[in-house]
């Protein structure tokens, strides 16, 4: 019996993404202007939080794209932040989909390129990824640049993609106890833990986040959906390491069998 208890005082985890759009979303625009704020590092006066997550599609036969949360700055800025939890090998490829889409549909027949507004995406991870192994910061910032003169010059503006790594942020918070992007991240990944209570105490944003998150997390059918979907991806990361450790083996033997 108390061991139910303790399970249903326990805040729900906001990288889970019925969670996370149950949290962020209209009505709460000032705890998601200031996340936004804190992974940009720039002052945005207002947001509008778009209700509708689903990308338009063109054709019927196309793949149909489902944001985790879509705003528009006060500046006409489109901001797309995602969050995955399972390592797909294909998020770049994701991503760029998702922005594609967004970009796009600024647009209607007979419309002037001009009227199309910068897209950023923010890319939320809960695991490292190749590329950005040896970068130790939390954040990447990634652009369109020209690379053979080596002046990396900017292509477009319109094109920013941020990509954050959750498993980097307890680090991060050690060495800069301040940084109010890994204070979020720490709060997106598990808001039960007793760093995230000392983070309260300094960020008013992530105070009025973890109050909404108090309420949302009494929900029976939330939580009953939550934790299935908790259980989903632990199972989904589970068999992504098992076929990639079968595949090394069979990759192994393989060359073993060659090299006889």
């Amino acid at each position: 019996m108390e061991e139910l208890i303790e399970k249903e005082n326990t805040l729900l985890k906001p990288k889970i993404d019925v969670v996370f759009h149950c949290l962020f979303k209209p009505g709460n625009e000032r705890i998601t202007k200031a996340m936004i704020e804190a992974t940009t590092k720039e002052k945005i006066e207002s947001i509008n939080l778009d209700n509708d997550r689903y990308l338009m599609k063109d054709y019927p036969e196309e793949k149909l794209g489902i944001v985790d949360l879509k705003a528009t700055l006060d500046n006409g800025t489109i901001c797309d932040i995602e969050i995955q939890l399972a390592d797909n090998h294909y998020t770049a490829e994701r991503f760029l989909f998702y922005w594609s889409k967004i970009y796009s549909s600024q647009l209607v027949q007979g419309d002037d390129y001009g009227k199309l507004n910068k897209v950023i995406g923010i890319i939320i991870l809960d695991f490292e990824i190749e590329k950005t192994k040896e970068i130790k910061e939390l954040s990447t910032k990634w652009k369109i640049t020209e690379v053979s003169t080596g002046k990396q010059i900017v292509l477009t503006d319109v094109l920013e993609f941020y990509i954050i790594e959750i498993p980097k942020a307890r680090e991060i918070l050690k060495k800069e106890p301040n940084n109010k992007l890994a204070q979020w991240v720490m709060f997106l990944d598990n808001p039960n833990e007793s760093e995230v209570s000392k983070i309260m105490n300094e960020n008013e944003e992530i105070k009025e986040a973890m109050s909404e998150l108090e309420k949302i997390s009494k929900d029976k059918e939330l939580r009953r959906i939550a934790e299935l979907r908790e259980k989903a991806m632990r199972d989904e990361k589970s068999g992504l390491k098992y076929a990639r450790e079968d595949g090394l083996k069979e990759g192994l033997e393989k060359r073993n069998k060659r090299a006889e």
